[in-house]
């Protein structure tokens, strides 16, 4: 093979038997290889960890692998490379907060509003979210982790009778609490159920 300096090799690469062959005897390789800046491939760690066989993709003719080129570096020293296995790996996803939706003007003139909340799945553990979280988790969006957790909204009364509205929050929080299996939920909010209250 022809020389290449050290900057034109990506070295101690490692294939687990389904990308190449060996172009020898066409049998499944599977071991450490090194790659060229002219996009081919070797057995070996390094050029000196000999023999160096060419490698060959599996599935694609030999001379066709040969032709694979490499777009040009703007650093010498930096090789670009087009494998799809050199892609970058999905952002981590984010766990919900404790984020509480507070009633807007809007709502305490209407005298109710959501709140939001979510539990973990194979926990008793609870978190207040906001509206923005709850519907992620709904909608099962990528960037955070749905399915670990189970959102739930429950409708709550902040002003009228201070009886039926204690009465009328804590009916919503049993309901959920039996219907969901979310035991411990009423403890979870202290059972505060004039939380908010603003008055008849």
């Amino acid at each position: 093979m022809a020389y290449f300096p050290k900057s034109q090799i990506e070295t101690n690469l490692y294939t687990n038997g389904e990308e190449y062959l060996l172009s020898t005897t066409q049998e499944i390789y599977i071991g450490y290889y090194y790659k060229t800046s002219l996009g081919q491939r070797y057995t070996g760690k390094i050029p000196q960890d000999g023999p160096n066989i060419l490698l060959q993709i599996i599935n694609k003719p030999l001379d066709q692998q040969d032709a694979e080129t490499i777009a040009p570096s703007s650093s010498p020293n930096e090789i670009k490379y087009t494998d799809a296995s050199l892609t970058p790996p999905p952002s981590p996803r984010f766990i919900p907060q404790f984020n509480p939706t507070l009633p807007t003007d809007k709502d305490k003139s209407l005298g109710v509003f959501s709140r939001y909340f979510c539990k973990k799945n194979n926990e008793l553990i609870y978190k207040e979210i906001n509206k923005e979280t709850f519907t992620k988790l709904r909608q099962q969006s990528q960037d955070i982790a749905w399915d670990l957790y189970t959102p739930q909204t429950i409708l709550w009364y902040i002003k009228g009778d201070k009886e039926k509205t204690y009465n009328a929050n804590k009916g919503m929080v049993v309901s959920l609490e039996q219907k969901q299996n979310w035991y411990g939920f009423s403890q979870y909010l202290k059972e505060d159920y004039l939380r908010y209250y603003l008055g008849s």
